[in-house]
């Protein structure tokens, strides 16, 4: 893979697929409509052959990296990072949707606002109905909060969720997530389904943390940009539709549960005290040995997977590299 010698492309597309390739047919043709020039690499993680060549025969003057092993969420990108030599890169899922030149007005916004490193749309549901796309730096009670499962009954589309909005959660925890968002503006941390970064702030900060296969890269990789002097911003005036409801339902499953665990110790080791450390480990042990429990008997993959978590929480240190 030689890297990028086209020194009138504006950005470098990084797109990935996993298994699933039934919105990918879609999110190109709406990435293709941007009047800015760019290079699209398609990252294919996972999938059979004839899916494959059918969507080389559909686009054929895309670049396209198949993986001869799985790599995780920040894996994938980053090998996009380091052969990308333009201004901007935008880093996107393959289960989005693209309007109205959406691509076109993040670019412009890092054309214009040279302090931000990272800029992201407002993400929205198939309804059209927006989806949280900006959160705040975490905190000890609601990483408490999501590790003891009780988030599931908060989750974004969920009656308790908008009950709280309406109490106005947002103007009395100062939570970022109930926010909701209609001019650009500076923020923490937004969802890394579809953002466009500067090639110069990736420089400078470096690619995104790859110790998990998923979930919570955002968190680290946005804190460290604005701990160099970068910031974070979402422009609600572009609109990009994300498909992907998982997260936004917090059904997570597997090994997703392990790793989202892992991705907040993660945060906690790099960033946090070690008493704040310690409190995160005893939630991961007690809540996940007591689902552990409640499930051994009718769901025994379920209890299997929360002993998993639980071990995790108790062993897992940090490979500094």
């Amino acid at each position: 893979m030689d890297k990028l010698d086209e020194t009138s492309i504006d950005v470098t597309v990084s797109i990935l697929i996993h298994e699933d390739f039934s919105y990918i047919h879609a999110a190109l043709r709406s990435i293709l409509k941007s009047s800015r020039s760019h290079k699209i690499y398609v990252v294919i993680n996972k999938g059979r052959s004839e899916q494959t060549q059918a969507l080389q025969q559909a686009f054929p003057d895309l670049h396209y990296i198949i993986n001869d092993v799985p790599q995780g969420f920040a894996a994938n990108h980053n090998q996009i990072m380091k052969l990308a030599q333009t201004p901007y890169i935008a880093l996107l899922n393959d289960d989005i949707e693209v309007h109205d030149s959406a691509l076109d007005v993040l670019v412009n916004y890092l054309d214009d606002h040279p302090k931000v490193g990272l800029v992201a749309p407002q993400l929205q549901y198939a309804d059209g109905s927006p989806q949280v796309t900006v959160y705040s730096d975490p905190t000890l009670f609601r990483m408490i909060y999501k590790i003891s499962g009780l988030g599931r009954f908060t989750h974004q589309k969920s009656r308790t969720r908008r009950l709280l909005s309406r109490l106005g959660l947002a103007r009395i925890t100062r939570t970022a997530s109930f926010k909701t968002y209609t001019e650009p503006q500076i923020v923490d941390v937004v969802k890394a389904a579809a953002i466009v970064v500067r090639k110069d702030m990736v420089d400078a900060v470096g690619l995104i943390d790859e110790t998990t296969k998923a979930f919570g890269e955002e968190i680290d990789w946005n804190l460290r940009m604005r701990q160099a002097g970068w910031d974070v911003a979402i422009v609600p005036q572009a609109r990009i539709t994300h498909f992907g409801l998982g997260q936004a339902l917090m059904q997570l499953n597997g090994w997703q549960i392990i790793e989202d665990r892992k991705a907040i110790l993660n945060y906690y080791l790099k960033h946090r005290p070690q008493w704040e450390v310690f409190i995160i480990r005893c939630a991961i042990v007690f809540f996940h040995a007591l689902q552990a429990i409640l499930t051994l008997f009718y769901a025994p993959s379920e209890a299997h997977t929360h002993w998993q978590t639980l071990m995790m929480g108790v062993r897992w240190q940090r490979s500094e590299v």
